[in-house]
């Protein structure tokens, strides 16, 4: 499958938020900076739910046989607003000023929620057009985690969940249980 994220504003946001923050600390009381950022994020997630849903179309040839599946509003802020371990995107991102955070916080959560939108949206996709299966695919080299290489070439029904071997179990990736096993996720799915 063709990477999914959308790269060239991934860039661009992780470049703006490198200019503004540098290397100091996100201020509680800097509520400007934190609803620009939210408003970029957002940008961004659904651009990665779109994206998501335009290249499953494309790589199940849904497109062609006029099988295409077009996802509502409702659709994407369902996908964009889901809690991970009771903790949306946004929580996550108040957080990070409240505490101190970074701005490499900021684009670790810009990158795993940009890839579990994606992710997920590729699964609403190929539902919609027909799939029966859906395999986990890894980038196969150092930096995949154990729980995620368990995965590579695991095939499961389209409405099943993979499982590792630690209990953690996912539809897709970045949709894991536990948050460190989304974070810097780069796994794909294949669909049949």
């Amino acid at each position: 499958m063709t990477s999914i994220l959308p790269f060239d504003e991934l860039n661009k946001f992780k470049l703006t938020v490198r200019e503004r923050y540098g290397t100091e600390r996100l201020r509680k009381d800097d509520t400007e900076g934190l609803y620009d950022i939210i408003d970029m994020m957002l940008d961004l997630f659904l651009l990665s739910y779109a994206m998501g849903n335009r290249v499953t179309n494309e790589n199940l040839g849904a497109d062609a046989s006029g099988k295409a599946w077009t996802p509502t509003a409702q659709d994407a802020e369902t996908v964009i607003n889901r809690k991970i371990k009771d903790k949306t995107w946004r929580d996550r991102v108040r957080e990070h000023f409240e505490n101190g955070g970074t701005a490499e916080d900021l684009i670790r959560i810009a990158e795993t929620e940009s890839h579990r939108d994606a992710n997920e949206s590729a699964v609403q996709t190929a539902t919609k057009a027909g799939a029966k299966t859906k395999t986990w695919t890894t980038m196969m080299d150092e930096k995949v985690r154990d729980q995620h290489s368990y995965l590579e070439g695991m095939t499961v029904s389209i409405n099943e969940d993979f499982y590792t071997y630690d209990g953690d179990h996912a539809s897709a990736p970045g949709l894991f249980a536990l948050p460190e096993n989304n974070i810097n996720c780069r796994c794909e799915l294949v669909f049949n």
